[in-house]
């Protein structure tokens, strides 16, 4: 025995170190395991199946082997739910298709308003003041309206000075009379074919409009 500690010192100093130490390999520290250092684990159950799941509370994705669905961890406040990959998609293209029937309402009330303002430029304002949207045969019944009053004054006119001396006042009035009724004639035209030209511009305008929003509606 005296023998075998005289050995045992001897080989301790030739190594520099307990030679109970080199049966014991030494682990790093940076290596070695703390009981502390324990994954964290929170239980949740399948969105599909219901089935208890564990999993590490930095997961985002698991799958159920269970069922084998594919889920999604989300996490909101307090509350941590499943939800299928299947179900996440649905719901983004439903999100998705939301948003893109609220912004085509909102280009189609937005071209609604404009087409209001520039229909005011249209408007035509009739004997009594009231406006109306021009049209090309309200232009053409109310140019021969007028038209006509214009004739019969002008057949008056000739018939009534017809009869007068051809001197002084009377010649003039002889012109004056009928001119006056040509004139209202060449008036009556004019209106009417300004408020052809119009009704004409008015049409143009509201079939872009109309195309415009029915691309918008089919989009």
């Amino acid at each position: 025995m005296t023998s075998h500690r005289t050995a045992k010192a001897s080989t301790n100093r030739l190594l520099g170190c307990n030679a109970d130490q080199l049966a014991k390999p030494r682990i790093p520290q940076h290596l070695a395991f703390s009981g502390t250092d324990s994954v964290q684990i929170e239980s949740l159950n399948c969105n599909h199946c219901g089935a208890p799941l564990e999993v590490s509370q930095s997961a985002n994705f698991v799958k159920c082997n269970h069922c084998g669905s594919q889920l999604v961890i989300r996490r909101s406040g307090s509350a941590t739910v499943t939800e299928t990959v299947e179900q996440l998609a649905e719901t983004t293209e439903n999100l998705a298709a939301q948003v893109s029937k609220l912004t085509k309402q909102n280009e189609v009330e937005a071209l609604d308003r404009q087409w209001e303002r520039e229909k005011e430029a249209f408007m035509v304002t009739g004997k009594h003041g009231v406006k109306r949207l021009p049209s090309k045969a309200g232009a053409i019944v109310g140019g021969c309206i007028v038209g006509v009053v214009g004739v019969i004054w002008t057949i008056m006119a000739i018939a009534i000075t017809a009869v007068m001396p051809d001197f002084g006042p009377f010649q003039i009035a002889k012109f004056a009379f009928p001119a006056f009724g040509v004139a209202f004639v060449l008036f009556a035209i004019f209106i009417a074919v300004n408020n052809c030209r119009k009704a004409h511009n008015y049409e143009t305008a509201y079939w872009h409009y109309r195309r415009r929003r029915d691309e918008l509606l089919r989009e």
